[in-house]
């Protein structure tokens, strides 16, 4: 990854905010119109596109009767991960060691006096003992605050769309079709340089008491099916870390597109659950897919 620390200490910590809820691991109380949801035609089959918002309030937690539709006339449920898997075996596979420093390395030490003061004064009140993340890479821990700050708000990933319909599927027996795997989901920010990641820090903690109103627009955006605005927020910071944005988002997408499409040629139904992220704008994959005249409606 070649951004420069300036761009990334203006821009990560509300993408990597963005991140946790539209792209890694939101009609809920919705207006009368659009869902972050379309729905693409193949020869004998149909591919559902659902934007998925990772971590919700309990209280925006329910699913629109579209989505539950498609669930059902589906015969696989297709993910980011197969979040059935994700388990602690699973977690504890070589992609954790990306989230780690290097043997005899700290993150007391990496920060530095100064900058591990300050994550020390963050963390505490929310819970996060510094003891426990010493081996912690800086993206790492920038993450796992931002993710605590997001829980203490109220927003939890067992109420996210993607939790709650992996959950169902478990149920259901229904097979769950992962398009990447955990390690590489890790690895994302685990390219970034050692001074990124200070800067990817030290924007996080910056900003960390804006996470839950930032987080309230996001969910009222994707409620209303809102994707220009979707856009905005996601565009807004972005082109000042461009090569940050390609990896977590535009190069994921590609990689993805192909697998999506064979969808299509199959006879059953497919349900598609992404990041809302990943399908709007430009090189989003309602896009990408339309470039290649395969025309999703959105309902």
């Amino acid at each position: 990854m070649t951004c420069g620390p300036e761009g990334m200490s203006r821009v990560s910590s509300r993408f990597a905010a963005l991140f946790l809820l539209l792209c890694a691991p939101f009609a809920v109380g919705a207006e009368a119109g659009h869902h972050c949801f379309w729905e693409l035609k193949g020869q004998h089959n149909t591919v559902y596109l659902l934007g998925s918002v990772h971590m919700l309030t309990a209280a925006d937690s329910a699913l629109p009767g579209e989505v539950m539709n498609a669930y059902t006339k589906s015969g696989a449920l297709v993910m980011e991960l197969d979040l059935n898997d994700a388990n602690a075996e699973a977690l504890l596979g070589s992609g954790l060691e990306s989230t780690l420093l290097p043997e005899g390395e700290s993150l007391s030490s990496v920060l530095g006096p100064q900058l591990y003061g300050e994550f020390v004064a963050q963390a505490q009140p929310l819970g996060l003992e510094p003891a426990l993340v010493e081996r912690f890479q800086p993206w790492f821990a920038a993450l796992t605050l931002e993710q605590l700050a997001l829980a203490q708000a109220g927003f939890e990933a067992s109420a996210g769309v993607d939790m709650q319909l992996a959950q169902r599927a478990q149920a259901d027996h229904k097979p769950v079709i992962a398009l990447e795997t955990m390690d590489e989901q890790l690895g994302y920010f685990g390219k970034l340089t050692v001074e990124q990641q200070r800067q990817f820090l030290r924007a996080t903690l910056k900003d960390l008491h804006t996470q839950a109103s930032d987080a309230a627009g996001v969910v009222r955006a994707w409620q209303r099916g809102d994707t220009a605005e979707l856009d905005r927020l996601m565009h807004k910071d972005a082109a000042e870390s461009p090569e940050l944005f390609r990896v977590l988002t535009t190069d994921r997408n590609r990689r993805w597109l192909p697998k999506i499409t064979a969808l299509l040629d199959d006879s059953q139904d497919y349900l598609v659950v992404v990041g809302a992220m990943h399908l709007i704008g430009s090189d989003g994959l309602v896009q990408l897919l339309g470039r290649q005249g395969h025309s999703a409606v959105q309902h």
